[in-house]
């Protein structure tokens, strides 16, 4: 079989090197009752692929691959440089991390070596390459995961001499001079005047260090995993015919634009509960735009959650609709975390498909239900992509790092606040976004939303948004966009870098949210309170759409707009409540022609188009019973039935329609 027809993917990581041999035909029959056409394998086996330095031994690999392959059962294969092995670490402990306060990681962890170290690079560089020698050309296998959920370890990320020099190098090409680094990141300040490169110190994180430092020590951490990765990427693009990634989880530490740069497929992990699934959307909303192939979702639970303690139960139904989310909303596999699990060690009591002595989970039919689905929709998921809605919201992986070494209020955490803050009053609205990088195009959109967006430095955008906003663009932007230069510092003349001469406007005061709220009015006179910041503008050729009534911005405005060319500018002082900023997403959406599908707000409906022809994917995300209102008549393949007019959504139910 061609293993490329079996899509969409429904599979699980699995671990043959923790099993007895004669064990894996019990486990590959127990896979085609639950319908698991895909496993990744490999990711922590470096022990069992070179048992001795220079000793390698492919042989079980080959034959667990040709076992699978026999029950049509598609291979991703990862490269275990996750997990180097003991006889690595004692030869060269110095591949080891180091943390901040100068201990050393010690061997039984993951993820514990330096993505710089060469010693550990070349390492790599050797069991990659013989991996893909071995399996490049397997027709079973469809793809490669590099490593494992790769960040910076603990605080600092690793702090060995390697990074520090390193760290130093990189500075000294980006800023040339001493003197300069000095000027631009303001120095004079506590003394903090460097005659050299080499003064610049590790930031340790028992120290009140300089932002600016942090900041870049950080995205240095990041772009030191991104070049990791690339290392083993080439490898492989040189090596193997199948799509190259390597699986991300929604946390901080590696930028995302960066790393997606040196792959050909986003894989992407994630591990939301009941009470938050949704959140899990803005993620994929994030991965899916980066590549125009589909995603891979690589890893999430089939129940609960868990290492030595098992955590995070999850009611009927859960499972089935956590494992459309990806496929929904662009993806084109969804794999478990993990198909049978482990009877010892650090992970033993997380949730699988089955458990350590092979029987099924509770979630078993589930799984056996999402599969069904997924080949009974297969032909139109496998045809058609999500219809790009023309709605876009800024969200940047440098903000992130800048504004945890300064969040300007009591409490900021960027990530959060976008996501519950701003993404989900607009899903909550069906309005359908990309989430974007600031180095991305901006083609294709025609409402944008920056929030919290520091420095419009970052990838060239002011110049990029400028020309996009005259030409038609609608661009909504703030609160706290702009207030930082690209070296997270302030501006020295203004606020803000480029927003008041943009805009027409001047920002005469600015209040942080902490400890208090104050309250604006609209232009149809009803009131509200804004949140987590305050700038209070005059409007010099702008016009103001909401103004403060009291305290010391009583009269100025807090939102204001500006015509530019073709196009609209809307600037947020503050962050409106959340029907306020409904309003606000849906009036510029609607001035756009961008229409939302009509839907209760528990409900996702993701709107696709392509070759098999048009319909939508819907999701009940929250276990209540949700609404759709359709305007012509639909069929769900999975079912079979014909729907028009006004739906119940059941909970946890999923609907693959097209229209008829």
């Amino acid at each position: 079989m061609n293993m490329k027809n079996l899509s969409p993917y429904l599979g699980a990581a699995y671990y043959p090197e923790d099993w007895p041999f004669e064990e894996i035909d019990r486990d590959i029959s127990m896979m085609k009752k639950a319908g698991i056409n895909v496993v990744r394998i490999g990711e922590f086996a470096w022990s069992r692929m070179e048992p001795e330095e220079g000793v390698y031994d492919f042989k079980w690999l080959h034959n667990v691959v040709d076992k699978l392959s026999a029950a049509d059962i598609a291979v991703i294969m990862c490269t275990p440089t996750c997990t180097p092995p003991v006889w690595l670490t004692e030869k060269h402990p110095e591949v080891l991390v180091v943390h901040d306060d100068g201990t050393r990681e010690q061997h039984g962890a993951r993820r514990h070596a330096c993505p710089n170290n060469p010693v550990y690079r070349q390492y790599c560089i050797k069991i990659v390459t013989r991996l893909a020698e071995e399996f490049g050309r397997d027709k079973n296998v469809i793809g490669w995961q590099i490593d494992n959920e790769m960040y910076p370890a603990q605080k600092r990320g690793c702090c060995c001499p390697v990074c520090h020099k390193k760290f130093i190098d990189a500075m000294r090409r980006q800023f040339k001079t001493i003197d300069d680094l000095n000027r631009i990141w303001g120095t004079d300040l506590w003394s903090q005047t460097y005659k050299s490169f080499e003064q610049l110190p590790i930031p340790r994180s028992d120290t009140w260090h300089h932002p600016s430092l942090l900041t870049a020590w950080m995205n240095f951490q990041s772009d030191s995993y991104v070049e990791f990765t690339k290392t083993q990427s080439d490898i492989l693009q040189k090596l193997t015919n199948q799509p190259v990634g390597t699986d991300m989880m929604p946390v901080n530490g590696v930028n995302y634009y960066k790393m997606s740069q040196v792959l050909n497929v986003m894989q992407f992990n994630h591990y939301n509960d009941m009470e938050n699934l949704w959140q899990a959307a803005f993620w994929m909303d994030f991965i899916r735009p980066l590549k125009q192939s589909p995603f891979w979702n690589t890893e999430t639970q089939t129940c609960w959650n868990g290492s030595t303690s098992a955590n995070g139960y999850k009611k009927k139904g859960f499972c089935v609709v956590n494992s459309w989310l990806p496929i929904a909303l662009g993806g084109e596999a969804n794999l478990y975390w993990l198909w049978r699990a482990h009877w010892s060690g650090q992970e033993l009591m997380h949730g699988s498909v089955i458990s350590s002595s092979g029987r099924p989970l509770h979630i078993f039919d589930e799984v056996k239900e999402v599969s069904e689905g997924f080949k009974k929709a297969g032909e139109f998921l496998n045809n058609t992509r999500p219809v790009k809605s023309g709605f876009a919201i800024h969200f940047s992986g440098y903000a992130w790092w800048l504004f945890e070494f300064q969040p300007m209020v009591n409490g900021f955490k960027y990530a959060d606040k976008i996501i519950n803050k701003v993404y989900k009053p607009l899903i909550e609205s069906q309005i359908r976004p990309d989430i974007i990088d600031p180095a991305s195009s901006l083609d294709g959109y025609r409402v944008l939303l920056s929030p919290f967006l520091p420095t419009l430095e970052e990838g060239g955008l002011i110049e990029r948004i400028k020309k996009w906003v005259y030409n038609g663009g609608i661009w909504i932007v703030g609160p706290m966009s702009d207030i930082r230069t690209i070296d997270a510092t302030k501006y020295a003349k203004a606020p803000f870098g480029y927003l008041e001469n943009l805009c027409n406007i001047y920002c005469k005061y600015q209040i942080p949210g902490d400890p208090e709220d104050f309250t604006i009015q609209w232009e149809d006179g009803h009131k509200s309170d804004g949140s987590v910041w305050y700038d209070g503008f005059e409007t010099r050729g702008a016009k103001s759409i909401a103004d403060y009534t009291e305290g010391p911005l009583s009269g100025l405005s807090a939102i204001a707009k500006c015509d530019i060319g073709k196009g609209q500018v809307i600037i947020l002082g503050t962050l409106p409540v959340r029907e306020d900023l409904k309003s606000l997403a849906l009036n510029a959406s609607k001035k756009a022609d961008i229409i939302p599908v009509a839907a209760s707000e528990n409900v996702l409906a993701v709107p696709r188009s392509g070759q098999a022809g048009s319909g939508m994917v819907i999701l009940e995300l929250e276990n209540r019973t949700g609404k759709l209102s359709l305007k012509s008549a639909m069929r769900d393949l999975i079912t079979g039935k014909l729907y028009n007019g006004d739906i119940d959504i059941p909970p946890y139910s999923v609907m693959v329609l097209k229209d008829v």
